[in-house]
């Protein structure tokens, strides 16, 4: 199973909301953190009003709409960042009709986050598309 996918829905892109936690005001926030790299700056958004979110959350949701491509460099750094802050994250990825959510704390791997990302994306396309194997 090394071919490429051909499936149209692989290529769509990935639609990430990032919430990170966060007791106090973190020295950098996360989407400046991630706007370090200039490749996300026009991908990676705040979700709204800044800060006055909810107890235990520092930054406003982080809406990012990105290639499958730029995935791996994206959870690099949302995990640098978490393992700066000793804090946590969940990030809901959609792609399609398809959501999955995940989190991320000083214990994940981001190459373990964005294999656990695909895979969940996999099963939850296959369940909706009524690919799955019977019997």
């Amino acid at each position: 199973m090394t071919e490429t996918n051909p499936d149209p829905v692989a290529r769509q892109p990935f639609r990430l909301t990032i919430t990170p936690r966060q007791r106090q005001a973190p020295p950098v926030t996360l989407l400046d953190w991630i706007h370090r790299r200039p490749e996300y700056r026009p991908v990676v958004r705040s979700a709204g009003g800044a800060g006055g979110g909810r107890a235990g959350f520092s930054d406003a949701v982080i809406i990012a709409v990105v290639a499958q491509a730029l995935l791996p460099g994206l959870f690099n750094l949302l995990q640098s960042w978490v393992d700066q802050q000793r804090t946590e994250a969940s990030i809901r990825i959609q792609t399609g009709e398809t959501e999955v959510e995940l989190q991320v704390n000083g214990r994940t791997d981001s190459a373990r986050l964005l294999a656990q990302a695909t895979e969940a994306l996999r099963i939850a396309r296959a369940e909706q598309t009524g690919t799955e194997t019977a019997g």
